[in-house]
């Protein structure tokens, strides 16, 4: 990938988002130096990665891991034949190594193999222990600390000096009043001084160390201070030595571990480095792109440099076309189109993953060219069209059969006519040596030569003829129209004016423009009725959840009506046996009486009963049930136990009908069909359903409030048949729609016992929690 194309495409600045989401400076150095994948296995491993750290996010949110100070200059030192480390430099060297253990930690909770062979084992022990040795010695401001077993009796011996030489100072002066300027002793340079009067220092035997400014006093060490000063000063550099040996030892560890320190940063680069990755895959609600398919597909392909702003744009090129022209307005997105093709072409041989919907496939190019922007040079004497062939020669001089080759308003800046036949040549050399081509042009040539060509087709940025805007949005198969009328007239041109450009443009060319713009607008009509079809699917698709989620309700409560009645008929039963157990012994104990005759036959009555309450029971739960003499073609009946409606469709044997239910046929005996004694107006609805994970977390930022809405919905479900009593929302603060919008529909929501923000530390008013 050369380095104009990286420039024109913006791919540093995307570089940049995904760095910010490093942790050390290894890892930037990883993400600027990862080069771009040209084979699939090996995109495939870099998608892998990935994929693992997403799937722990997902399930246990993005993780709070620390930064990692910078140790370059720590590795520096240690480099030199005789290093030493202050305590700053190796506070820093264990945090880092702290940051590497949780970092590392993180990454292979989950014990999978590939994050192994990226990443190796963790942490050497080596390090742990050398880790644990710094802060055991150093305080968090890096110096050695003052209970250090080394330094303590030092302390305490230089605590000791000082108070004796305290104490002596006070002595001098209480005993020395009229000698002495004040009742304080001064300190100067470190050492304690005796302020004496000026008239009485011939009276002190000492060494006089300074003067004041005014003369009145003179500031003395008499002979016994002196020593006693210089003892302190002593005392406090047999700590300093001391401080200065655990420094070095520190620092000798720290050396003999330099190989497995540099090992680590390579590791902590890549580990971070597919930590951002991930993390910037995650924040931009990224899809893995399939490597494997022979269309190529951007299916609401946002452009991440253009935020909230971006229209999502979709690409789809059928097997063998290797060509596109786009056509359309000025400013409707040409250029951004085919930017945002090149940068996502890019960033999945980065990383494998894209902010688009999830399905879209791009083929692997070994070469991007692009030329894109004015190449005007005042330097090299270049006029605008001279920078352009300058250029596309250097390009069309280096294609290859897997290359992606970018022209942005191919034979502009020249005669039209010639630069039309220049553009046509220039796509047609390219579309036979590259694998694919991209071209923006408001030449109707180009045009024209993309319907005739098989290999290539057209494609019109969409607009606005109410509005007289683009849209930005792509129509492929369609010429695009310049609109450089409609354009002039909403800037204001005069009427004279463009009166005069329609005249000189010819009613055959007026013609056509309105037919193709009668044809954009009944492509636009489909659009809306295929997009009120995809409306209805869905809301149908929302009651077959709803009526999925009654029938488990249903077999749930049948499931637990059946366990009670078998408890009931247990403890009937017991209770039976006892009493029959109990009537016989009476029988048989002694003789064969009127009274216990009497009691059998009573036992016996109320048993009867029982049966008969229990029949007429059934009877009446069944009784809306009718089971015809004999089933007609179209009739409607339900099916099974379960009584599910369908429709017989034919006889196909003796006593076996074919019958439709919802989309489904099949062959049913006549004993499981019944027929609804008195039927009202029915409504038969046919779904198919399908199970989801539920998420402990959603994250629903960057949604519309319909889509939050309906993945809130989703999660609802899916914990209610997964058991899941209880996730969070993560809606962010924004300017409140999510939260109050997802709030109306948790307060309306019959599933949801509770709702509320969550607490302070887990997101605040950010962040909302769903009880089921």
């Amino acid at each position: 990938m050369t380095g104009k194309s990286l420039e024109d495409l913006e791919f540093a600045k995307v570089q940049a988002m995904i760095s910010s989401f490093r942790l050390s400076e290894e890892g930037g150095a990883f993400l600027s130096s990862l080069p771009f994948a040209t084979e699939k296995e090996e995109l495939t491993v870099r998608q892998g990665y990935i994929s693992h750290i997403l799937g722990s996010m997902e399930r246990d949110g993005v993780p709070s891991l620390p930064l990692f100070p910078s140790i370059s200059d720590v590795m520096d030192r240690l480099d030199e034949p005789a290093p030493l480390l202050e305590g700053p430099h190796l506070l820093d060297l264990a945090h880092y190594l702290r940051s590497s253990e949780e970092l590392l930690a993180y990454l292979l909770q989950d014990e999978e193999e590939s994050m192994n062979e990226l990443i190796g084992s963790g942490i050497d022990p080596a390090l742990i222990a050398l880790r644990e040795a710094i802060c055991e010695d150093l305080d968090e401001n890096g110096s050695v600390r003052e209970n250090h077993p080394r330094l303590k009796p030092l302390y305490r011996q230089l605590e000791q000096i000082r108070q004796k030489r305290s104490s002596y100072c006070s002595s001098f002066i209480h005993e020395h009043r009229s000698y002495v300027q004040s009742d304080v002793e001064a300190l100067r340079d470190g050492r304690l001084v005796i302020p004496i009067k000026d008239g009485h220092k011939n009276n002190v035997k000492g060494y006089i160390s300074s003067v004041s400014s005014s003369g009145q006093t003179v500031f003395m060490e008499p002979f016994a201070l002196v020593d006693l000063n210089n003892s302190v000063l002593l005392a406090s550099n047999r700590i300093l030595v001391e401080i200065a040996k655990i420094l070095h030892e520190l620092t000798l560890k720290a050396k003999k571990e330099e190989k497995l320190l540099l090992e680590l940063r390579k590791t902590v680069g890549r580990a971070d480095g597919y930590y951002a990755l991930s993390r910037w895959v995650h924040e931009q609600r990224c899809t893995v792109v399939q490597l494997d398919s022979e269309e190529v597909r951007l299916l609401d392909a946002r452009h991440p440099l253009l935020k909230q702003k971006a229209v999502p744009i979709t690409i789809v090129l059928e097997k063998g076309i290797n060509g596109v022209v786009l056509s359309g307005p000025n400013a409707g997105g040409k250029t951004v189109t085919v930017k945002t093709f090149g940068l996502f072409a890019l960033l999945n041989q980065y990383c494998g993953y894209l902010p688009a919907r999830e399905g879209s496939a791009l083929p692997l190019f070994d070469r991007i060219f692009t030329d894109i922007g004015d190449e005007q040079s005042i330097e090299k004497e270049l006029s605008t069209f001279s920078g352009h062939m300058s250029r596309l020669s250097a390009i069309l001089n280096h294609l290859t059969p897997n290359s992606l080759v970018i022209l942005d308003e191919l034979g502009s800046g020249t005669d039209p006519l010639e630069g039309s036949a220049l553009a046509q040549a220039i796509l047609s050399y390219s579309l036979k040596r590259s694998a694919l081509t991209l071209v923006t042009s408001h030449h109707g040539v180009l045009k024209e030569y993309a319907y005739s060509a098989e290999n290539i087709i057209n494609v019109a940025m969409e607009f606005d003829e109410v509005s007289g805007k683009p849209t930005f949005k792509i129509i492929p198969n369609v010429i695009g129209r310049s609109h450089a009328l409609a354009t002039a007239k909403a800037m204001g041109l005069p009427k004279e004016v463009l009166h005069d450009a329609e005249e000189l443009l010819g009613s055959d060319r007026i013609e056509l423009s309105s037919v193709l713009r009668r044809l954009e607008e009944e492509l636009r009509r489909v659009e809306e009725r295929s997009k009120a079809l995809e409306t209805v699917e869905r809301r149908w698709k929302e009651e077959n959840r709803k009526l999925d989620l009654k029938a488990l309700t249903i077999r749930q409560q049948e499931r637990q009506l059946k366990d009670d009645e078998i408890r009931t008929l247990a403890r009937f039963t017991r209770k039976a046996r006892q009493r029959l157990e109990q009537l016989v012994a009476e029988i048989r104990e002694g003789e064969l009486t009127g009274e216990k005759t009497k009691a059998v036959k009573t036992y016996l009555s109320e048993l009867d009963r029982r049966v008969e309450t229990e029949q007429a029971l059934l009877e009446e739960e069944e009784e809306v049930f009718v089971r015809p003499t004999e089933f007609k073609v179209g009739m409607e009946v339900l099916c099974g136990p379960s009584k599910r409606e369908g429709t017989i469709l034919e006889k196909v044997g003796k006593n076996r009908y074919l019958v439709a239910i919802g989309s489904m046929r099949m062959s049913l005996k006549d004993s499981d069909l019944y027929l609804p004694k008195n039927k009202g107006p029915e409504v038969r609805v046919s779904y198919t359903a399908s199970s989801k994970r539920a998420k402990q977390e959603i994250d629903v930022r960057g949604f519309t409030l319909e889509e939050a809405l309906e993945a809130v919905e989703q999660n609802i479900e899916a914990a209610l048949l997964n058991n899941l009593t209880t996730f969070g929302i993560i809606h962010g603060y924004g300017d409140g729609i999510l939260s109050q919008g997802i709030g109306k529909l948790l307060g309306n929501h019959r599933s949801v016992v509770d709702y509320r923000f969550a607490l302070p530390e887990d997101g605040g008013m950010g962040k909302t929690y769903v009880f089921l």
